[in-house]
């Protein structure tokens, strides 16, 4: 059974984790995020030393959960193709769950932009490996070297992320463009057939 100051930063975190993903970092204090969860920020305060603390760990949180489902969902679907089209719906939809100023804070932040590109990092060489080798195994790609081409991805989407963490994005259309264009050079390349987008 729960003690009461599990109960208590359970609660923290769930409200913490809505109103940041509805409203972003920087419209949300820590008067909000008390006032909702029922607490006082005296029990915020002992948890989390600042709301950038605590953001951090609501993000942080949200990519780990969204990691298990990731490989739970791939484990079931076989064909490298179909795993790929996958990720870029999953992406795609979860995109949608996200206001536009959660992601804009995410990106201005250093801070949390570091902690992000970690995770990150981690997530998809495990992933990027996993796919390059149950693709050779199977003949669906050819015969590459695995660590050299999951970094090769990895510095691409680093690149990516690099490029857009300034860029202003006004609409989800364009969050989801992004998505798709990157898998679409990811299943096709330069070299790929009548799906490729011009």
């Amino acid at each position: 059974m729960a003690t009461q100051s599990e109960i208590k930063y359970n609660r923290l975190m769930e409200k913490a984790e809505e109103l940041f993903i509805n409203l972003g970092y920087r419209a949300v204090s820590m008067e909000d995020i008390a006032e909702t969860a029922g607490i006082s920020k005296m029990t915020i305060y002992k948890h989390f030393a600042s709301k950038e603390d605590l953001f951090i760990e609501v993000v942080l949180s949200l990519m780990n959960k969204t990691y298990i489902l990731i490989e739970e969902e791939m484990s079931k679907i076989t064909g490298i193709l179909k795993k790929i089209d996958y990720l870029m719906q999953f992406n795609k939809e979860t995109s949608k769950n996200y206001s536009i100023a959660f992601y804009k804070d995410c990106m201005s932040i250093p801070y949390v932009m570091e902690k992000l590109i970690e995770e990150k990092y981690n997530f998809s060489k495990m992933m990027f490996g996993n796919i390059i080798k149950e693709g050779m195994e199977k003949g669906e790609i050819r015969k590459v070297n695995v660590d050299f081409m999951t970094e090769m991805l990895i510095m691409i989407l680093e690149g990516i992320t690099a490029k857009y963490s300034k860029k202003q994005f006004e609409s989800r259309e364009e969050i989801e463009g992004l998505v798709e264009n990157f898998y679409d050079f990811l299943k096709y390349g330069l070299l790929g057939g009548d799906e490729v987008k011009k």
